[in-house]
């Protein structure tokens, strides 16, 4: 690493009360051993190139347990050359603590009061501000845009920015009982009989890259496949191609149209089943003031047709309003266009994170910010509307395994950039230890700092904050349901 790419920003001036701090160097942190007297680590940011150190750097690093004080770490280190391009030890101390390398934390206590469980919220979230620079003024429609102009190819958008479940289980996987994410969901569509008879018409909304229909092929034969139109829609145009591609293979009659899904490009009653996995957070917030709650009366236009769709809907809020109160407003506004295209009996599954009480708090990512799902206020959209519906965590309808121990996220994603700057590539998944060898050989040795989690944990990936609504339009044909009892079948009609 050269100063002249991090003359962006201000070193951290080593003077003062911040020497008598101390400094724990990143619970995550990942070690690779690059050669016999080089090693590296990787800085939070993707902007920044990876940290080379030599011998006497390794040891500076391995030195910030939160026993020595930075005038100590200076005393010991600070002349020092720690870095193949003539870096000192005082030079990286300048810069390992800032939020864009997030190596360590230079404070009077850990972050959390224990060094062996370091909670790094604050330092994170500092990134995240970072990561939130581009969007100049985050707007109700902002969203919109991003997915529209924010997303110019998809090129390592899943593995850098905005990683989702389904892209971490993508691929068959230990934790899912050697099944991928899109083979479960065809299995969980056959338990809830919904290939009974099979659907004409799927729409899936916010494929991604398409790794889910290209896994549920795998779980239906060719000729449960036949006859079945399989429709994308999104609003970010540069991921159409990788699905046509990836549903072409996979043996789907597929089509894709860019469009928004609050206003859904489909003639009413024309579609039998609708997938949105992972998109609702995407969808439109209005952001409210306790004024117009309490008066009912918007400041904008948009305001004022969210707060009628609240009093048609009959949809009761928690009073006493906050200051600023943000509604899922787009997620209702695609429930009701579900209930126009759907045709009696039709289905739907929708899966985000989000939560049961209370009002959506932003999440920040890297170029947007994203909003919980409030899915109370959901499911009563949906009640409201006439849908029979079934509510659950994601971990439920999958049955995911929470024995599973999988690789830290952080460690995958610092393991990719390592790979990537020797050449190599490394896919962001679910790794469990047996799996992470097989990918990695004999490289997994040079590496240090690697740890586990129940993938449950919510320190993996939270998974329990991951929802499931299901959701079937009333007035279908009735279904033949038979039990089984000594080798014979007993039908009857429902």
């Amino acid at each position: 690493m050269t100063s002249s790419r991090v003359a962006s920003f201000q070193p951290l001036a080593l003077e003062g009360e911040i020497l008598q701090q101390r400094a724990w160097r990143m619970p995550d942190l990942v070690v690779y051993q690059h050669g016999p007297d080089e090693w590296w680590v990787a800085p939070l940011d993707e902007d920044l190139p990876v940290v080379r150190l030599n011998r006497m750097g390794a040891s500076l690093l391995g030195a910030m347990d939160g026993r020595l004080s930075i005038q100590a770490l200076l005393n010991q280190f600070g002349k020092w050359i720690c870095g193949p391009n003539q870096e000192t030890g005082r030079w990286f101390l300048e810069r390992w603590s800032l939020p864009r390398y997030s190596l360590c934390y230079f404070g009077t206590d850990p972050p959390s009061g224990h060094n062996v469980n370091a909670k790094w919220d604050l330092l994170l979230q500092k990134v995240r501000e970072h990561w939130h620079e581009n969007v100049t003024v985050e707007s109700e429609t902002h969203l919109t845009a991003f997915h529209h102009q924010g997303i110019q190819h998809h090129h390592g958008h899943f593995e850098i920015v905005e990683t989702t479940v389904s892209h971490l289980l993508r691929e068959p996987c230990e934790a899912l009982n050697g099944f991928s994410y899109g083979q479960l969901l065809a299995k969980t569509f056959r338990q809830l009989g919904w290939w009974s008879p099979k659907p004409r018409r799927i729409v899936e909304v916010g494929a991604g890259l398409g790794y889910l229909s290209q896994e549920m092929a795998k779980e239906l034969s060719p000729l449960e496949r036949r006859g079945v139109e399989y429709f994308f829609l999104d609003l970010t145009r540069p991921f159409l191609h990788s699905q046509l591609t990836l549903a072409a293979h996979a043996g789907w009659d597929a089509r894709a149209v860019n469009a928004n899904a609050e206003r859904l490009p489909f003639a009413d009653a024309t579609v039998d089943l609708v997938i949105d996995n992972e998109n609702l957070a995407d969808m439109t917030p209005t952001r409210l003031s306790k004024e117009e709650l309490d008066a009912r009366v918007g400041k904008t236009p948009e305001h004022q047709q969210c707060l009628d769709l609240i009093h048609t809907l009959r949809l009761n809020l928690d009073a006493p309003y906050p200051d600023d109160a943000i509604v899922n407003s787009g997620a209702m506004h695609f429930l009701m266009e579900l209930w126009r295209v759907l045709r009696p009996g039709g289905r739907a599954l929708l899966v985000e994170f989000g939560i049961d009480a209370g009002w959506p708090d932003p999440v920040r990512l890297p170029g947007h910010t994203e909003y919980e799902v409030q899915f109370s206020h959901l499911r009563h959209v949906a009640q409201w509307l006439g849908f029979r519906e079934q509510y659950c965590a994601l971990p439920q309808l999958l049955s995911i395994r929470r024995d599973t121990q999988v690789l830290c996220t952080g460690a995958a994603y610092a393991i990719r950039r390592l790979q990537e700057a020797e050449g190599k590539t490394f896919a962001v998944r679910a790794y469990t230890e047996s799996e992470l060898q097989r990918t990695l050989g004999e490289t997994l040795a040079r590496f240090t700092g690697l740890h586990y989690h129940h993938v449950l944990d919510p320190a993996w990936f939270g998974l329990w904050d991951f929802k499931a609504l299901i959701l079937e339009k009333p007035g279908g044909m009735p279904r033949p349901a038979y039990k089984e009892s000594q080798g014979f079948r007993w039908y009857s009609q429902r």
